[in-house]
């Protein structure tokens, strides 16, 4: 597959480059040493086309491409530290009021700042580790080829498309209310339920299909409840009753591991309600344990005229369920496949070119009446020549049958990505279990806290991540999940059969020394061992793991806690690369003071029962994004934290650090902010301090006078 190996040491070495040119400041005196390694950074960047070309067939290449993103990392990570110990210098020279030296006292426990011969000495052995890997390439036969600097992605082809970014349905104009009259219409009322099967190989459209019938205005009038559960390969009772629980209450706490307490919960839950229930993606073939659930749902449901309504691609499953009704999900014909592919790749009304036409049959042939590969392909062919759909069709695409087809054109796809940064927002999805519905905002956040988001003079980290959502949305490996109240996608999730081509990009990029990677703990377990928690970049812990001391995760970039936490566990105080915390999940009630340790700190997501923020934020000078409620007070000069673009609510205050002027400072802010206790503000002129009339993308503003 092309461009795995490399496009983690691209987007590593484009950070290392950046870092020097945003960061001049902090490396001032050590420009020699900063501008040699950023020429030897340039070197490495010109081998890396012709080295992934040649590790197919050499091994020895293969070896050099892996230690070389061992030291790439090693290099980010060091210099990392060195950009955060020049941060902490900089707290440390921040004049604070007489009497207020205690403030800083909770960073005294960090070692000494590290002197310029130290840094100078730091950078110059990077330096040489790399070029000792360029020596090595040289050596290798690698030949050096000129790159221009990446290019987040092509904007024309963003700004100017038209095209939905939902999946194109057709095909199925028939199946949609056929289902819906089925269960609002001959569905059996004198039963407590009935179970509808949804039968199709994958890739098919069962859920896109489902999700149609779901949101049917026909269901919502019919049924008191509507609950979505992805089921997946592991099909566990428990698991699932705490699914249905979490989906009906929006309660998302700790998982309750007793049956008899979940059911209890769910029949309170329940009582009184009809209900229709989706299990999206089933696969258990167990009986026994069916049975069970179905027992159990019984026991917890008090009304008639119920539904479950289960997709799979096993007809034993669908057999085993005893449905009342089997909905077989055919296969697009040919034509139907073209018109998904001419949908994706020319404008609705647009004419299309007969030499298109002609080999664009062809390609949507190939697609076995399959949506997702149709809606995939047409998502790569979008803005290419004629010729280039030919190449494609020719070179990437044959008559592979079955699974092996659907893989070939999912590795198209992947390889076509247009930049190692989006391919590597592409496989850290697969962070995500299965079926998982994913909220774009926090996902841009955890893009950007990896590096994979290299901003411009046009463009902040955001607006790329933006950008590439809606090229992984278009190229249908995301799909939409959910939209906001102005028809903005706000979530989405990942095919099953793109999930496993994001993990396997993952394994099979991970046969180097240093394995760095994301962990999705969603149950207590055993702890994570020191060796793999030391480079981990990215954790979500939910419930928690007995004794885990964070300290260890040396490397940590993103932290996502939920379940029973209800203070900061101190170890996190020493994660000096971590960009973005969340504890939305939790029941914290307050943050320490060592929280203003964390200056690479980029997002902050609270919990609603955070009441407090210490006044040590103002020391994160990295802050982009605070998610906190009405409720959470905030602390005095608040107006520091000039990178600040997320703010939700102010409250003006009579004291210096709290009025309206701290927000004059704060440009970046966009999308909407709560004013509250405006009565607090004086006269126009204290009014115009908070210079609202400077800050283009705020668009939704609200005040509240007492």
């Amino acid at each position: 597959m092309e461009g795995v190996s490399s496009a983690a040491i691209e987007v590593l070495v484009q950070n290392l480059i950046n870092l020097f040119r945003d960061e001049y400041s902090l490396f001032r005196g050590l420009d020699e040493d900063a501008q040699q390694l950023q020429r030897t950074l340039g070197t490495i960047q010109a081998y890396l086309n012709d080295a992934e070309k040649k590790s197919i067939t050499q091994d020895s290449v293969k070896i050099w491409l892996r230690e070389l993103e061992d030291v790439a990392f090693d290099a980010d990570n060091v210099l990392d530290e060195l950009s955060y110990h020049l941060l902490h210098k900089r707290v440390k020279k921040m004049k604070t009021p007489k009497g207020k030296d205690k403030v800083l006292s909770c960073f005294s426990s960090f070692n000494g700042i590290l002197h310029r011969r130290d840094m100078a000495h730091t950078i110059k052995q990077i330096n040489d580790t790399f070029e000792r890997m360029n020596k090595r390439a040289t050596d290798l036969g690698i030949q050096s080829m000129v790159v221009n600097a990446p290019a987040a992605v092509a904007h024309t082809s963003i700004e100017t498309d038209s095209i939905s970014l939902d999946p194109i349905f057709v095909g199925r104009d028939d199946d949609v209310p056929k289902l819906v009259h089925m269960l609002t219409q001959t569905l059996p009322r004198e039963r407590m339920f009935s179970i509808l099967a949804l039968v199709g190989m994958g890739g098919m459209g069962k859920t896109t299909l489902t999700r149609k019938v779901f949101n049917h205005e026909s269901l919502k009038a019919r049924f008191g409840s509507l609950i979505w559960v992805h089921v997946s390969q592991t099909f566990d009772p428990i698991s699932l009753f705490n699914k249905i629980y979490s989906t009906l209450t929006s309660n998302t706490g700790d998982r309750v591991e007793i049956k008899e307490v979940i059911l209890k919960r769910l029949k309170e839950v329940l009582k009184s309600k009809t209900y229709i229930l989706v299990l999206d993606d089933v696969w258990n073939e167990d009986v026994s344990m069916w049975e069970d659930f179905i027992n159990s749902m019984s026991g917890v449901t008090s009304t008639m005229g119920n539904s479950i309504l289960i997709t799979t691609r096993s007809e034993k499953v669908a057999s085993i369920v005893h449905p009342f009704h089997i909905h077989h999900l055919n296969g697009l014909s040919d034509e139907e496949s073209w018109s998904i592919i001419k949908g994706k790749t020319f404008d609705e009304n647009g004419e299309v070119p007969s030499g298109f036409e002609m080999i664009g049959k062809k390609i949507a042939k190939r697609c076995k009446g399959l949506p997702l590969a149709a809606n995939i392909v047409g998502g790569v062919l979008r803005g290419k020549s004629e010729e280039e759909w030919h190449i494609i069709n020719e070179k990437w695409l044959s008559d592979a049958e079955g699974g092996e087809n659907i893989s070939k054109i999912l590795k198209l796809s992947f390889d076509h990505l247009s930049s190692s940064s989006l391919k590597k927002c592409f496989t850290f999805c697969s962070v995500f279990p299965k079926g998982r519905t994913i909220v774009k905002e926090g996902l841009i956040e955890l893009w950007m806290a990896e590096g994979f988001l290299q901003p411009s003079q046009r463009d902040d980290m955001e607006s790329v991540g933006d950008m590439f959502f809606n090229v992984l949305l278009q190229n249908s490996l995301l799909q939409v999940a959910d939209k906001d109240e102005y028809g903005n996608v706000s979530e989405c999730a990942m095919h099953d059969l793109v999930h496993d081509l994001a993990s396997s990009v993952v394994s099979n990029n991970a046969g180097g020394s240093i394995v760095v990677g994301y962990k999705f703990v969603e149950e207590e377990s055993s702890p994570i061992p020191k060796n793999v928690a030391k480079h981990l970049r990215t954790l979500f812990l939910k419930g928690g793991i007995p004794g885990t001391i964070f300290s260890n995760f040396e490397r940590l970039h993103n932290l996502t806690l939920s379940g029973g936490y209800n203070e900061l566990p101190n170890s996190i105080r020493e994660l000096v690369h971590l960009r973005n915390l969340n504890i939305y999940y939790t029941e914290i009630v307050n943050l320490p003071k060592w929280i203003g340790k964390l200056h690479h700190l980029q997002t902050l997501r609270a919990c609603w029962e955070l009441e407090n923020l210490p006044s040590t934020l103002k020391y994160m000078f990295n802050l982009r994004h605070l998610h906190i409620y009405s409720r959470t007070k905030l602390p005095a000069e608040i107006g520091r934290l000039t990178n600040l673009q997320t703010l939700p609510h102010f409250r003006v205050g009579k004291e210096k650090g709290y009025q309206i002027e701290e927000l004059g400072s704060l440009k970046n802010l966009k999308g909407s902010v709560e004013i509250q206790d405006l009565e607090m503000v004086h006269d126009k002129e204290e009014a115009l301090k908070a210079n609202i009339f400077q800050k283009p993308k705020l668009f939704d503003l609200a005040y509240y006078v007492e």
